[in-house]
């Protein structure tokens, strides 16, 4: 039973990673936190539940999960070209973002709520059987897809960020925009990638969590919450930090549901959250995220 709550959880963990890193992406580069992140998540869920559902016969889910990754790069260049660029060109306060991020999170719930209600809508079947045996062990189907497409997802970001000539761009601007301006980079473009990298988390993050829960308006919000505990914890800015931060988050949620039950683990969690924040406010890498700043 440990094991399977503690797969279980890695699983969910991993998922909290990839918001937790679209967060900290932004936040390293424009330095505010991109809480429309959450939105994304709620609209990209239904365009994929629409999607699977637009066929007699479902497509695989890759294609889903490809073709709403896609459609998530569009939502956030699109929220940039509208929220935050006029913001950047004016170089004013970080303030200003911080509001326009808000803004535009309850603005895209409001429009699901107006289109779709409160109703949830639940993804076709991806498995035949939801669970499969392994030496005498349980395992549940969308969890282990879910853990698997999470650690490919991340390992392709993570060499990204690390191997290639924009993941350069992206970390230098991060640490000094105008120093890279200097240099020769084009920080626009950069911050255009960097939304285009969390759109698409975005759009993966809305499929694999409609699949395990079910798709409603305030999904994304309900879970952006936890992916913006992950990146503080982590370290604001800190990929690592987030993603190792995300999972261990994944497996004490799932510990203190079995333990202790839905209702009372969100308010441990939330209060190991003030005394994480009491005792050590700038994150697990926060020397990383404060060499940054």
């Amino acid at each position: 039973m440990i094991l399977q709550i503690l797969i279980s959880g890695i699983s969910l963990g991993s998922v909290y990673a990839l918001i937790a890193v679209g967060f900290a992406m932004v936040y390293s580069n424009l330095k505010f936190s991109n809480f429309a992140h959450g939105g994304m998540i709620s609209a990209c869920a239904y365009i994929g539940y629409y999607f699977q559902n637009a066929f007699s016969t479902p497509p695989p889910i890759w294609l889903t999960i490809l073709f709403t990754a896609l459609c998530g790069v569009v939502i956030a260049l699109l929220i940039d070209l509208l929220a935050y660029r006029r913001i950047r060109k004016k170089q004013a306060h970080n303030l200003y973002y911080f509001l326009a991020s808000i803004t535009v999170a309850i603005l895209i719930e409001q429009i699901l709520n107006v289109f779709f209600g409160k109703n949830t809508y639940a993804f076709p079947a991806v498995f035949s059987s939801t669970t499969f045996h392994i030496a005498g062990l349980r395992f549940s189907s969308i969890d282990t897809l879910i853990l698997g497409v999470s650690l490919v997802i991340l390992a392709i970001l993570l060499g990204i960020i690390n191997r290639t000539k924009i993941g350069l761009a992206i970390r230098t601007v991060a640490i000094n925009p105008q120093t890279s301006r200097l240099m020769g980079i084009n920080s626009g473009v950069v911050i255009m990638t960097v939304f285009a990298i969390a759109g698409a988390l975005a759009g993966i993050s809305g499929v694999l969590l409609g699949m395990r829960y079910s798709v409603y308006p305030s999904l994304g919000q309900s879970m952006m919450i936890k992916g913006f505990i992950a990146s503080v914890f982590g370290g604001l800015g800190s990929l690592s930090g987030a993603i190792l931060a995300a999972v261990g988050l994944g497996i004490i949620e799932m510990f203190l549901t079995y333990f202790c039950g839905a209702l009372v683990s969100p308010i441990i969690l939330f209060g190991f959250m003030l005394v994480f924040l009491a005792v050590r406010p700038e994150g697990i890498f926060g020397r990383f995220a404060k060499d940054k700043v």
